[in-house]
């Protein structure tokens, strides 16, 4: 009994173990997958910006002029390249954040680390997606912040006969378990009901589900894509015989004339 006692503590201690390493396991797949390119970090730039790819910076240095005004764009590595210290990485940095590190790097070429800042001139890799059963097609669009989804959905919707405007979905977050939002826009235009008016976030993947005439065209465009192929041909040939019948024209019509001149 004593014995089967102290198992059952030691059982309990085994168990938690394989837990906190299965919690372990997760996050270091997770990790992998956004490395790998499955799906981004969820971040919100909304709160707090941070430097991605594309963006440029400028550096900052009050009574280093050698070092001050340099600009730069963050590689596809993450990186910028600066004076004197070579390859910076930047990429996922708040701008606090990257005047820190570009401060430690300057540490052994100044007296006055603390004279170096950096400053975001330009954002270039922060964007939304909109997409769609066709005829739409997935749409790239810079995200500025402090957008609504009735901002987003300007200009880019079409026609609205082929969306089902009750009921347009907002994805969003990790590879594996994405938030999905289901958005009645026709209330929040024609009702001025702005729950369903949500705060878009960089990444976002606006998906507009079809109405019933959208289902109808995307059915009638897919039937007829295999003829896509042969209408094209034949249109080619059309213009073909009819560039040679002008050409044919245009040599009679010179022939005449000459033979007029020629009288």
């Amino acid at each position: 009994m004593a014995s089967s006692g102290r198992l059952i503590p030691l059982a309990l201690v085994l168990l938690a173990t394989l837990g906190a390493c299965t919690t372990a396991d997760d996050a270091r797949v997770l990790q992998v997958l956004n490395q790998r390119g499955f799906g981004r970090p969820t971040q919100d730039a909304n709160r707090q910006y941070y430097l991605g790819i594309g963006d440029q910076v400028v550096i900052r240095a009050a009574g280093y002029p050698e070092y001050s005004g340099q600009s730069e764009k963050l590689r596809m590595d993450g990186t910028v390249t600066l004076a004197d210290v070579r390859e910076v990485y930047l990429n996922g940095l708040t701008p606090e954040e990257a005047t820190e590190v570009v401060r430690k790097r300057y540490e052994a070429f100044v007296l006055d680390s603390d004279a170096f800042t950096v400053e975001v001139t330009s954002i270039n890799s922060k964007k939304y997606y909109v997409t769609g059963v066709p005829p739409y097609q997935p749409r790239s669009l810079p995200f500025l912040g402090d957008t609504l989804l009735i901002d987003a959905l300007t200009g880019v919707m079409g026609d609205e006969n082929l969306v089902d405007t009750d009921c347009i979905l907002v994805i969003r977050g990790d590879p594996e378990n994405p938030l999905v939002i289901a958005c009645d826009y026709d209330a929040v235009r024609y009702e001025g009901y702005s729950r369903d008016n949500i705060m878009i976030r960089e990444n976002d993947i606006i998906y507009l589900n079809p109405s019933w005439i959208g289902y109808i065209t995307w059915f009638v465009s897919a039937l007829l894509a295999p003829l896509t192929p042969l209408q094209q041909l034949i249109t080619g040939t059309n213009s073909i015989v009819a560039s040679s019948n002008s050409f044919g024209q245009q040599n009679s019509f010179n022939n005449n004339n000459n033979n007029f001149n020629n009288f």
